[in-house]
């Protein structure tokens, strides 16, 4: 982990790269076997100004994935690893949606740090040299597995999202002593090695080939992804792809907890669209929205996206766009207790119940947003 002079551990892993071959499917917690949420109008991971993806975000690789490639590389299971190591990347990948980190990243980076899960930290359960600092014989210990892969997790989502950070499972990791939002930027704060995100990428790069995945960088995901299937009427369009509300439509009409608004709970890394043509008046990136995009529909609404995935922005401030173009990814940032989108509109400063556009651009026959209530959202 944080470790202000460390990685001796890490670099002497530098022989732990390439194997076999890998088909990339995009994990999401609430998908059933063989979906491929995540794909469509958001296209690759998105990446930073680095270069390299966000901490934060969903999976790529599956639990059978990532099996796969263990698998494949004849290791067996780790004498020092106090759980089944197919289980072992079940919990990465269950904790990281929880928390709305990349899990299958974390389980490279866990990788990396143990040289295979061998090192004399897999046994104290610390799967991510945290608190090993150079010149010491251990980091610190967690009382069993599943405690060490949370406080891996946790702890990277304070990198991203600071020590305050909203925390999906009770906090069992230190503070994070510097900040980082993506892979990349881990070197030289999580640590010191300046070919930290390289080590990474490689291992992580190995798990793709191994999945049968070809793409030009480890995390460009695209291939693959079918294009998503927006329910367009006229001008307008559902904020997400047409299948989530195929599948549950109750989520569009039911009524917010608080006031004129819509909380859709689709999963971490749902593309996100322009309900209709317009103008982007704000990216929030904070606050009680998180991050966020506030739109100037020309039909004279104001449309609000809340609670996105940080770096996912696919449009900025003063973009002019067109309807069903994707915006962002949905996660759980800001005033979140799980991945949504929370879905608002405003006309005349006025806060209007948005669920009967909803239905009426899934039924292809939208509501004029001014014709919306004020209360009583159904």
């Amino acid at each position: 982990m944080e470790k202000p002079t460390k990685v001796a551990s890490a670099i002497a892993l530098t022989f732990l790269l390439f194997i076999g071959g890998l088909v990339a499917i995009p994990f999401l917690a609430v998908a059933a076997a063989g979906d491929s949420p995540g794909c469509g109008a958001a296209g690759p991971v998105e990446v930073e100004d680095d270069g390299t993806p966000s901490l934060l975000g969903p999976s790529t690789l599956t639990v059978a994935d990532l099996r796969t490639w263990w698998t494949s590389s004849g290791r067996g299971q780790p004498t020092r690893l106090q759980m089944d190591i197919g289980d072992l990347i079940a919990v990465y990948l269950s904790e990281g949606d929880a928390e709305g980190v990349r899990g299958d990243m974390a389980f490279a980076q866990a990788v990396a740090e143990t040289g295979y899960f061998t090192n004399s930290d897999t046994s104290i359960n610390n799967f991510a040299g945290i608190a090993h600092y150079d010149g010491a014989a251990s980091g610190a210990g967690f009382a069993d597995p599943l405690i060490g892969v949370r406080a891996h997790i946790q702890l990277l989502k304070k990198y991203a999202g600071g020590n305050d950070v909203a925390l999906a499972n009770p906090d069992v990791s230190p503070n994070a002593g510097a900040s980082a939002g993506t892979w990349g930027g881990l070197a030289g704060t999580w640590a010191t090695s300046p070919t930290y995100w390289t080590l990474l990428s490689d291992v992580y790069g190995s798990m793709l080939e191994a999945a049968g995945q070809t793409a030009a960088t480890p995390w460009d995901t695209s291939a693959g992804c079918p294009a998503g299937d927006l329910a367009l009427a006229g001008d307008y369009a559902l904020p997400v792809e047409r299948r989530w509300y195929d599948e549950h439509p109750e989520w569009f009409t039911k009524p917010h907890h608080d006031y004129p608004a819509a909380d859709i709970p689709v999963p971490t890394g749902t593309p996100l669209y322009a309900v209709t043509n317009g103008v982007v008046v704000s990216t929030p990136t904070s606050g009680r929205c998180g991050i966020g995009v506030v739109l100037n529909g020309d039909d004279g609404a104001q449309y609000t996206y809340c609670h996105g995935v940080p770096g996912s922005h696919a449009i900025a401030t003063g973009d002019r766009v067109t309807v069903g173009q994707h915006l962002m990814d949905s996660a759980s940032t800001g005033n979140s207790t799980g991945p949504h989108l929370h879905f608002a509109i405003k006309v005349d400063g006025t806060a209007r119940c948005p669920q009967a556009l909803l239905a009426g651009i899934a039924a292809g026959q939208p509501v004029t947003p001014a014709a919306l209530p004020t209360s009583g959202c159904s």
